[in-house]
């Protein structure tokens, strides 16, 4: 009886101190880069860079445009500042500028596309 209790014992000890480590090498969603697409706006079509890190929506550039400066070129600008507040791309479109916003939502969803870690 009494080497049930000892075995009893040291299997709940055992047991006990076994422990999962945390995951330290958890696996990025999205493989750092910087990505261009295109854009159908307004204007026509303008390219898109978008440089992502650590899942993270470093920067957006947008490349040369014939959006309208005072409309277009202002709302995206704030669409960008947005984007990267937010870290995503599905932000509120900006009134009046309803085509270059959607736009550049497209682009950079498109970026988020390629940069998707599939392994």
């Amino acid at each position: 009886m009494m080497k049930k209790i000892i075995i009893l014992f040291i299997a709940t000890l055992l047991c006990g101190c076994t422990q999962k480590a945390p995951d330290e090498t958890k696996e990025s969603q999205y493989k750092d880069g910087t990505y261009e697409t295109t854009a159908m706006g307004y204007g026509g079509e303008f390219q898109v860079e978008t440089v992502i890190k650590d899942d993270q929506i470093q920067d957006i550039v947008i490349k040369e445009h014939n959006e309208t400066p005072s409309i277009g070129g202002v709302a995206l600008e704030q669409m960008i500042e947005n984007m990267k507040e937010q870290n995503r791309y599905d932000v509120d479109t900006i009134s009046g500028a309803t085509r270059s916003s959607q736009a550049l939502k497209e682009a950079v969803e498109k970026a988020f596309e390629q940069a998707k870690n599939n392994s």
